[in-house]
Parts: C-alpha cells; structure tokens; sequence
C-alpha cells in the first residue's frame, strides 16, 4: 500500500481558527512560502506593479506535488506544482527543468506564479500571472487581468520575434486561462463526470489552444510507488491561433493524444494527474507524480503520499 502519514496539527492557532471556523485568518502553515522562487517573485519586475501570491485563509486546501518525467527511460523531468485554493481565491506556483536530448527535449529552467479569485459557482478567474525564464535570455512575462473590461495585458522581455501568424485576439486571449489555472481547473471539475468530457481554454502568453478532453475509463497504474486504480483520459492539443508555421503540430502529433490518469484525493477535494504518457513517431516520454503534500481546509491536517 502507499504509505499515508496523518499528522494532526498541533498549534493553538490551528485549533483556534478549526473551532472557530474563520475564513478570514491564515492558515499557520503556508506551504506556497516554500516554493524555490517566491523570494524572488518581484526581482525583475518589468513595471511599478509588484506582485504577492497572498497566504492561504484557513477554508483553503493547501496543495504541493513533485512530477518526475522519463525520456527512454532516463529522468530527465524534474517539476513542482504547488498552491492553495480556497471559496474565494486561489493562488499556484510552478517550476520546471528539463534536461536536453538532442532535437527530442529542449533543456529549459522556468518557474511561474498565478494569483486569481473563485467565484461562488467555483470557476477560476486569474488575476496576474509571471512567468520567468532562468536561461540566457532571461526572458520575462507577465500578464494582468482586467476582468471588469475583459481585457489582458501582456508585456514581456526581451520580446518574442512574432506573436503568431494569425496572432491571437483580445478576446482569444482574455477567454482563455494560463497555465497554472489551467492545472488547478483539471483538477477541480464541476462534477466527477465532466473530468474527461470538456476542453479547456489556454493562453500561454503568445499561442492560444484548447485542451480536449475524452473519457477512456480506468486503468491500474503506477505511482507513488504502487499500481493504483486512476481515471484514464485522452487529452488532445488543438491549436487556435498565435502559432508560427513551425510551431504546429504535425497531423501525427495532432491526432495522438497524451494519456492522463488522475486519482481523487478527498483530503485535497481534487482529482490529482498523477500519471501523464506520450508515445509518438519512437519518441515515448512519462512524467508521474512522485510526492504529494496536503494540508486540510479549516482543520489543518497535514497528509503526505510518497515512496
């Protein structure tokens, strides 16, 4: 079995802000404050406005898992997601570093950091999303949401050479999610039967695609160090606009689907990707969940999965 460690919280302000039910006050762990480059978040900022992930309130599930991926079998993947949401607002960072393989796999070091609100039917609506590349480009993006008027506005430096040919509209864009919220959004459907029946709108800051989602069942696979019963979906790329000619996926990599197993974890209330695959043209990379940390809304319990 994988192994479960329950950990009640054992500070007065935990049990505190349990019996009394407050939304309003932070949680005494912010597990956010542990991410490698939230020191740093407002470093190179590229205008006046500074940016804060916020602490979680105590009515937020707060979240962080390690993804470990494999190329031929040889790991050359190493990504965190962490986070919290909560009845009114959510907050994720993410980084992720890849290890170079020839003309299969770009090394690359990036992070990023996503803040936005809940509305009350549980959508998620980001506010501003930063995005920082710790190559010798540096390059930096950052996006603010005015979602009063329904815009976006998206600076970032050193410029990219093109915005796609056609390039994405304003509405493109602001009807889209980032990444990080689009992460979240996977995880928390509306309902258990719309995990693997939807398509998700993203904008990654130039190229605007969907996300399509397909049911295939579900599958014993392995991760956190045992085969478990996981939700298996087919997930396809469909490009929208803001793509270079060279950026488009060839018809094989159009029709061949990434294939996502997600487990439901109550403590999280969410359905975790716990297992990603893709097979193309030789080419066969798996990325899986290697670790998983939960702290409870309201309670504080603290739960581990891992080897």
């Amino acid at each position: 079995m994988t192994r479960l460690k329950t950990v009640l919280a054992t500070t007065a302000a935990a049990a505190l802000l349990a019996a009394n039910g407050s939304a309003q006050q932070s949680a005494p762990v912010q597990i956010i404050d542990q991410a490698r480059n939230i020191a740093v978040l407002n470093a190179q900022n590229l205008g006046e406005r500074s940016y804060d992930a916020g602490r979680a309130p105590a009515d937020a599930t707060q979240f962080a898992f390690e993804l470990k991926g494999y190329v031929f079998g040889i790991r050359l993947i190493k990504s965190q997601y962490i986070g919290y949401v909560g009845e009114r607002e959510y907050a994720a960072y993410a980084d992720a570093k890849t290890a170079g393989l020839g003309a299969l796999l770009k090394k690359m070091e990036i992070w990023a950091v996503t803040k936005g609100r809940v509305g009350a039917d549980g959508t998620l609506r980001p506010d501003w999303h930063v995005q920082q590349n710790t190559d010798k480009k540096n390059r930096r993006v950052e996006m603010n949401y005015d979602n009063g008027a329904r815009g976006i506005d998206v600076n970032i430096v050193p410029p990219l050479g093109s915005q796609g040919v056609p390039a994405a509209t304003p509405a493109e864009r602001f009807s889209a999610m980032d990444t990080l919220t689009t992460l979240l959004h996977m995880a928390k459907p509306a309902s258990a039967d719309e995990l693997c029946t939807r398509s998700v709108p993203v904008f990654d800051s130039k190229q605007r695609y969907n996300l399509r989602l397909e049911p295939v069942g579900s599958d014993r696979v392995k991760f956190l160090g045992d085969k478990q019963e996981a939700i298996h979906c087919h997930v396809y790329y469909e490009p929208v606009a803001g793509f270079d000619p060279e950026d488009l996926p060839t018809d094989e990599e159009a029709a061949t689907p990434v294939d996502v197993y997600f487990q439901y974890f109550d403590e999280a209330n969410m359905y975790v990707p716990v297992r990603f695959s893709y097979k193309v043209s030789g080419f066969k990379a798996i990325v899986k969940v290697s670790d998983l940390t939960v702290i409870e809304a309201n309670t504080g319990r603290l739960v581990t999965y891992g080897d």
